[in-house]
This record gives structure tokens, C-alpha cells and sequence, in this order.
């Protein structure tokens, strides 16, 4: 009897057992007061360390994987001519070094150490950036006078840094050159009197969610809105352990936090003009704008030479998703065997360039 063999190649693989991954709670600063970089000395441990103090409420603290900052579409601006933070026209995305309706404004602060623990003044150095663009850091000083802190467009240096007085508080201007999801690393330090090293603390990401986000961003942030670990919220990390990258988790809908094998592309029979195709089908994520799906087909699996398949079998639509079944060009018969693969492209991130 004439038969057509059929194998799939699914890119995610099989699931593997594994529990889902907790949510932690993360709290939006949308509007608040907030010294995003307030210095924390520990004395009986010795060190310094990093957290947000949301001064609007009690001076409630949040360490950085407890907080996220939302910069409004509303905050991007069109450079002027004679600033050193970009050319005439060219977009930023400000948070204010003054106070500003319905926007976070952002401090930095040394004020829980006492007068006398560290020489001063204190130093916050920035370390490295993930985002799809460049931060800036500047105080205006006078009409038309600016004070560049930290810019990343030169990349990275030891010039980087705001110096805080111990004790004190301030305010600058926070710059994002275009919108997406940041994590920005800074690292803390200062000496105490009479000695000769300084006490340094861990380097520590913040997150800034610079409005509006892309799909993809939009998927992560509501997936882990302050999670800063790359092994667990890349495209292609997989936190559930099932082998779906998140790539493939965003792209066909399912949960990257729950291992669910059932949800992978599956191959059937079906009909066409009276006779018998293989195909494949796969969910898609109608969120998922910035992905592109491609079923293609061969012969063999070492084929140099996989064929597209265009031709749409059937959709379901299910909500938020919708289930595709791609039909092959070749019919069933004469013991031709047949392998098939989803393929995911996700539009990347545009890189951090001079």
C-alpha cells in the first residue's frame, strides 16, 4: 500500500516537566516621588547597597527587582538646537529634574546615612545598559546652561557617575533617547574616615518602561514587570523548562511560566480537491505583530532546499489567538516521506549605536 510518511519539527521540542515560576510583586512608580537611587549604608554588615524610596508614601523602600518606572509617551520631546544631548529635532524621552503633573520625578539621595560615616562626597557610578537605545543623565543649571552626567552614546566610563553628598538629596534629568524597556546598572560607593579603600556595593539594574512599548516588550513587562535576569526573560531564555524558548512561547500564545507540551504545532491529513495532503498546524499570537511565522516542508531532513508553504487550510479563530493549519504541495502516495517545520522570526531590538 502506497503511504506517505510524516515527521514535524517543532522548534520548542517536547515538554518537560517542570513547576510554574512565582510572579513577584512589583510596584509602578507612574507619578510618585521617587529617589530611584537612594544609598543604604549597613553597619553592622559594613556595605552599601541600592534601593528605590517612594517618598509619597512613608519613605516605603523597594529593592530593584521590587519596581519599575513608566516614562509617558507624553514626556518625548523634540530637541532643541545648542543642547549637548542630541542634534536639533532629534526625539528624548525626559523625566523631569522638576516636579511634573501625572510624571515620576526622579531623585537620587544619600539622606539615610548619617553626616560623618563616608568622606564625601559618595559616588554612583553607571556600569551598563540594556535597552533598545541611550540614557542620559544632566542637571540644567541656567537657561541654556547644562550639566552632562552620564551618556551612554560614548559608551561607558568612569566619567559616568553622579556624586551624591552624604546626607543630601537631588534631582536631574533623566533622558531616554527612544521607547522601550531599560535596566540600568549602577554601582555605589564611598569611604569611611581614616581608612584607605572604599566599601563598594553589588552592581544593581533598575527598569524603566519608556512608553510606548513594543509587542514584545509589552509581553515580557507583563510577564515579569521587574525582572532583570536575562536567563529568564530573553527571547531566548526558558524559564518553564519545557524547551519553548520565550520567542516560541510569545509567538503561539502560551504561558512561558507553565510547561505545556499540548500547545506545540501538530501534522495531519487533509483534503484538498479530492485528495490527501499532509500539513501543520500551529497557534498564533494575534498580539504578536513584531513575529513572523513560516511552514516549510522537504523531502528530507538534511534538505538544502525547504519549500514555503503558502496555502491556508483553515483558521480558528480562539480570542487572543488563532489556530493556522498550512497545507503541503505535495499529496499522499508513493512512500514519500515528509518533514515539516514552524519557523519563528521575531523583529529584534534596535541596538545601542554611537
Amino acid at each position: 500500500m502506497n503511504k506517505t510518511v510524516f515527521f514535524i519539527l517543532v522548534s520548542a521540542g517536547l515538554a518537560l516537566a517542570g513547576a510554574p515560576r512565582l510572579r513577584a510583586q512589583c510596584y509602578t512608580f507612574t507619578h510618585e516621588h521617587v529617589d530611584l537611587l537612594s544609598v543604604q549604608f549597613h553597619a553592622v554588615s559594613n556595605s552599601l547597597s541600592l534601593m528605590a524610596s517612594d517618598d509619597d508614601h512613608g519613605g516605603a523602600f523597594y529593592a530593584s527587582n521590587q519596581c519599575v518606572v513608566v516614562c509617558p509617551e507624553s514626556m518625548k520631546f523634540a530637541l532643541p538646537a545648542g543642547t549637548p544631548m542630541g542634534n536639533e529635532g532629534d526625539p528624548l524621552w525626559i523625566l523631569p529634574q522638576n516636579p511634573y503633573a501625572g510624571v515620576p520625578y526622579v531623585g537620587v539621595s544619600a539622606e539615610p546615612i548619617a553626616p560623618g560615616t563616608f568622606d564625601d562626597p559618595l559616588t554612583i557610578q553607571l556600569t551598563r545598559i540594556e535597552g533598545p537605545g541611550h540614557f542620559l543623565v544632566w542637571q540644567t543649571t541656567g537657561f541654556g546652561s547644562f550639566d552632562l552626567k552620564m551618556d551612554t552614546r560614548d559608551g561607558i566610563g568612569s566619567n559616568d557617575k553622579l556624586t551624591p553628598f552624604v546626607g543630601a538629596h537631588e534631582h536631574h534629568n533623566w533622558g531616554f533617547t527612544t521607547s522601550g524597556v531599560y535596566r540600568v546598572y549602577f554601582q555605589a560607593s564611598g569611604r569611611r574616615p581614616g581608612q584607605t579603600t572604599n566599601i563598594v556595593s553589588p552592581e544593581t539594574p533598575f527598569t524603566f518602561h519608556i512608553l510606548p512599548l513594543k509587542p514584545f516588550e509589552h509581553w515580557t513587562a507583563t510577564n515579569w514587570p521587574c525582572e532583570c535576569d536575562l536567563t529568564l526573560i530573553a527571547p531566548g531564555a526558558d524559564p518553564d523548562g519545557d524547551a519553548g524558548v520565550n520567542a516560541i512561547e510569545y509567538a503561539l500564545g502560551t504561558d512561558p511560566k507553565m510547561a505545556a507540551g499540548d500547545a506545540w504545532p501538530t501534522v495531519s491529513l487533509v483534503t484538498a480537491n479530492g485528495q490527501a495532503y499532509g500539513a501543520m498546524s500551529y497557534t498564533r499570537n494575534k498580539a504578536a505583530t513584531d513575529c513572523g511565522y513560516e511552514v516549510v516542508a522537504a523531502s528530507s531532513l538534511f534538505s538544502t532546499d525547504w519549500q514555503t508553504l503558502t496555502t491556508v487550510h483553515e483558521t480558528i479563530h480562539l480570542g487572543d489567538t488563532e489556530r493556522i493549519t498550512m497545507r503541503d504541495t505535495v499529496p499522499v502516495g508513493g512512500g514519500v516521506q515528509r518533514f515539516f517545520r514552524l519557523r519563528v522570526r521575531l523583529a529584534p531590538p534596535q541596538p545601542n549605536t554611537p
